[in-house]
């Protein structure tokens, strides 16, 4: 070709939080919401993950924002030609945006880890444990899966699983090009909660080490420090017991206030010298210092890490109090960690956003609450601007390149819905391009209810500044539990002479505790129920009443310690 001739760029970063995108389209129309410009990056996607795909009807794949620029605004195309305008002159090293809020901001970030030691469960957050019925690490679940309580937005609330419909663009776009392919999108996180808080734990000791102590003090063996049992990974929890267990029921303000403190004193690598709040770091590998107030914006939240004063840890401890009584009794401590399974309504929606401790670290204020009005973060992090923000146009959700395809085409390539009651596609969309970001919400009410839309959440959710249940976990989780395994027995007895009158009172309080041998001796401490078929290795008794319970401490009171 002789004379200047159209060109186009498409370039895609990671979605980042607080990223102003419509100054990237000057001149051109562009509302907030579109082309994954609104999406929580940290919270709903995997940015370390191996398969990133284009889930319902995305046009490029979350958590990755499409920047388009199209020559012919600058270049004509007839001749003398022109410029091409900046975007074609970049230098593309230097485009790619740095973490935080603006390109000229924080420039490193430490968001995984292989801890050196393994202590609680909950650092199974770092682990790449994304997957569904095909392959592993995908892009299009949470990158901190286990541990934590989000409700996915790709999931109707009140399920953990369900089948959807992904359209697959393929050549030119119409109904012929279009592949319509079923798909079942997982909430891992609850799933994989589920599976693991209450079927594992972590022993703590060595399997290679001289030594049978445990790493964590907290965890005591009952028998000879010798015993080979203590590194078997089957019989180690029947010699070991938790001192000061804690029971997630707890609704005392001030047991929990203790617990929670029990992070305080302790010194992260950056520390030059231990600290008097109560630390929560996403890793031991950070590499920065954690403010207090955090400013969500520099180094403290995107390579820093969290901490909290006795202000907030009250705060916390209310709030954690207040959401047992809404959710309890957990009867496991997997039903205390995920969110409860309900349908999006004003009554259930707090109990299925998220965990009872997350809900109660949000709306605690120690990150931003659901109505945007409580944030704990500086005033650089505006929580209106924060939020995530799909949206639907004429009923659907709006398409990413919004414009009448009509004008443009002639005709209405739009492919038919997946189901005509739940349409996925947008039905406008410029160049014909049907992606549609929005579409991955399941709950439409999301989407079209204004009094549901905060239900999409905030763009800086789970980065290391925003404090997650997962993080708390991480120093609390090898003591909780959902029961109380030490009791406080006290009886009273008296003797009454003929007339009916007390001539002697006695008093007396004795410590009982589980163990874990069972009743019947028949079942060694290590066998368990077998659910998945008819033939019980426990026996009737043992069925029944389960483990043993033995007196540990007796003593007799005075009248005046009743």
């Amino acid at each position: 070709m002789t004379r200047p001739f159209g060109i186009q760029l498409f370039n895609l970063s990671i979605s980042q939080p607080g990223f102003d995108y419509s100054t990237l389209f000057s001149g051109v129309s562009f509302d907030m919401g579109m082309r994954s410009s609104t999406i929580r990056s940290f919270a709903d996607f995997n940015i370390r993950a191996t398969r990133f795909t284009k889930p319902i009807t995305c046009y490029n794949p979350p958590p990755y924002f499409s920047e388009t620029s199209d020559s012919p605004a600058s270049l004509p195309r007839n001749a003398p030609g022109g410029e091409t305008g900046s975007r074609f002159t970049s230098n593309l090293l230097g485009n790619p945006h740095r973490w935080g809020h603006s390109p000229g901001g924080v420039n490193r970030t430490v968001l995984f880890t292989i801890p050196a030691q393994v202590t609680s469960l909950a650092q199974l957050q770092h682990a790449d444990l994304t997957g569904d019925n095909d392959q592993g690490s995908i892009g299009h679940q949470p990158a901190y899966a286990f541990g934590n309580s989000y409700a996915s937005p790709f999931i109707k609330r009140n399920l953990s699983s369900e089948n959807r419909t992904n359209y697959i663009v393929i050549g030119i776009n119409d109904q012929s090009g279009a592949r319509r392919e079923v798909k079942r999108f997982y909430d891992i996180s609850y799933l994989l909660n589920a599976s693991v808080w209450d079927t594992y734990f972590l022993s703590t000791i060595v399997s290679n080490s001289n030594s049978a102590t445990p790493q964590i003090p907290a965890i005591m063996p009952i028998t000879r420090s010798d015993d080979p049992d203590l590194k078997d990974p089957v019989l180690a929890a029947t010699k070991l017991l938790v001192h000061g267990g804690f029971n997630v029921n707890s609704t005392d303000k001030n047991a929990w206030k203790a617990f929670l403190a029990s992070a305080k004193h302790l010194q992260h690598r950056t520390d030059s010298s231990p600290s008097s709040q109560a630390t929560f770091p996403r890793s031991l590998e950070q590499i920065s210092l954690a403010n207090n107030p955090p400013s969500g914006t520099q180094n403290d939240s995107f390579s820093g890490f969290r901490r909290l004063n006795d202000a907030q840890l009250d705060a916390l401890a209310t709030e954690i109090c207040r959401q047992v009584r809404l959710r309890g009794p957990f009867t496991s401590v997997s039903q205390f960690v995920n969110r409860t399974l309900a349908t999006l309504d004003s009554r259930t929606r707090a109990l299925s956003r998220s965990g009872a401790l997350q809900t109660a670290i949000d709306e605690g204020g120690l990150n931003i609450n659901n109505a945007g009005n409580r944030s704990i973060f500086s005033a650089a992090l505006n929580p209106t601007r924060d939020r995530v923000t799909f949206q639907t146009k004429n009923g659907l959700p709006r398409s990413d390149f919004d414009g009448p395809i009509e004008t443009l085409w002639g005709r209405n390539f739009r492919p038919a819905d997946a189901l005509s009651s739940m349409p996925d596609w947008g039905n406008t969309s410029d160049g014909g391009h049907y992606g549609s970001v929005a579409s991955i919400i399941s709950d439409r009410q999301i989407l079209d209810d204004p009094a549901f839309r905060t239900e999409q959440g905030f763009r800086s959710t789970n980065i290391p500044g925003w404090l997650t249940q997962a993080d708390v976990l991480q120093v609390i989780g090898p003591s909780i539990t959902a029961r109380s395994d030490t009791f406080r027995i006290r009886t009273y007895g008296e003797s009454i002479n003929a007339a009916g009158q007390v001539v002697a009172r006695a008093y007396c309080e004795a410590i009982v505790q589980r163990f874990p041998d069972y009743v019947d001796p028949q079942n060694l401490a290590h066998e368990r129920e077998n659910l998945s078929t008819t033939a019980n290795e426990l026996t009737p008794i043992n069925l029944t009443y389960g483990r043993k319970f033995e007196i540990v401490s007796f003593r007799w009171l005075t009248p005046e310690e009743v």
